[in-house]
């Protein structure tokens, strides 16, 4: 039994020392492509802040265009006014009255 438990603690030394073998090389390549990773992301994230820069400047044109004409902010508020007649359905013709 004590042959065998040698072989297993033989066998894990030998596995441990390839994992941190792996470990050595995968942080190594995470070294050199992080920067490569980073000026990926900082570029996404410029992107990110000029479109909602153009948002942002889009919302104020917007307000300021409402704040000028403020007649037509009151009757777009408005509900459109209800028909007396209901709604057609789809695939029904049309009613002889409608029109």
């Amino acid at each position: 039994m004590a042959e065998q438990s040698g072989d297993d603690l033989s066998r894990l030394q030998e596995y441990k020392q390839r994992l941190e073998g792996l470990m050595d090389e995968a942080r190594e390549q995470v070294e050199r492509q992080a920067p490569d990773a980073l000026d990926k992301m900082a570029a996404t994230a410029r992107n990110i802040a000029q479109r909602l820069d153009d948002m942002a400047s889009d919302a104020r044109q917007r307000a300021e265009k409402r704040e000028a004409t403020p007649e037509t902010a009151a009757t777009s508020d408005r509900a459109p006014e209800a028909s007396s007649e209901p709604p057609e359905s789809p695939g029904e013709p049309p009613s002889p009255t409608a029109g």
